[in-house]
Order: C-alpha cells, then sequence, then structure tokens
C-alpha cells in the first residue's frame, strides 16, 4: 500500500489546480531602428522608428467559451505620437536631431544631418526617456 501513497501523491499534485498570477500585458515602448549604425559627420542620414503612439490596445476581455468566441477590446485605440525629437548624445553633449510625426501604424522617420562637431566614437540616439540606441560617429 505505500508503494501505491508516493505515486497517488504525485498525480494528485499533477492534476490539481494550482493557482496562478493574473496575467497581464503591456505594450511594447518605442524603439529607434538604428541598430549597428555608422554614422559619419556632416553626413544626411535615415533613421527609423516604431511604436511610437500614445495609448496600447493590448488588453482584450473575451467571451464565449473554448477559445473565445469573440473578442472586444476595452482600451481606445493608440494614437500617433507627434512631434517626436530625436537627439544625439555624446559624453556631456547633445544635439537636437529634428521631429517628426509617427504615422497611423506608429512608424516614424527622421531624416537628418549628423553634425560636423561630433566626436569619433561612441554616441547615442535618444527619444525622451525611452532605451537609447547606441551608434558610432566616424
Amino acid at each position: 500500500m505505500r508503494r501505491l501513497l508516493l505515486p497517488a501523491l504525485l498525480l494528485g499534485l499533477a492534476v490539481a489546480p494550482f493557482p496562478q498570477q493574473p496575467a497581464s500585458a503591456d505594450c511594447g515602448g518605442p524603439t529607434i531602428l538604428a541598430e549597428g549604425l555608422d554614422l559619419r559627420r556632416g553626413e544626411e542620414v535615415t533613421v527609423g522608428g516604431r511604436s511610437f503612439v500614445d495609448g496600447c490596445r493590448d488588453m482584450m476581455t473575451c467571451s464565449g467559451v473554448l477559445g473565445c468566441s469573440r473578442c472586444e477590446y476595452t482600451d481606445p485605440p493608440p494614437a500617433p505620437m507627434r512631434d517626436v525629437e530625436l537627439r544625439l548624445e555624446q559624453g556631456r553633449r547633445s544635439w537636437s536631431l529634428g521631429t517628426a510625426d509617427a504615422d497611423d501604424a506608429g512608424e516614424a522617420t527622421w531624416v537628418v544631418n549628423v553634425p560636423e562637431d561630433a566626436r569619433r566614437g561612441p554616441a547615442r540616439l535618444v527619444v525622451d526617456d525611452y532605451p537609447k540606441e547606441r551608434v558610432r560617429i566616424r
């Protein structure tokens, strides 16, 4: 009988409901698309970005059973960001490279001139408080 007790206990633990934290979703924040970008001083360069929207629409409520027969968004639709400023930071120096409006998909494009007075070496492209994208000045 004792031989059956351990397997029965393990089986019971395997099939018993396990309390879990409720799942939460999170929209991805704005991202500058310049990975590995080398910038040349005085040169015109195009920098792209995605997810430049105000709002998040990834929380849904579903009705129905067995796979959700219908889902409705409860959050308002995200709005494209306007006048998004792109900056170049290098050490303690910072240059405004210009602003752009995101399109309805949240994509933004800046066509900018790399400052002549930037030093050769590492720098960062920055938009507000979002993650900075490392670049190299040549």
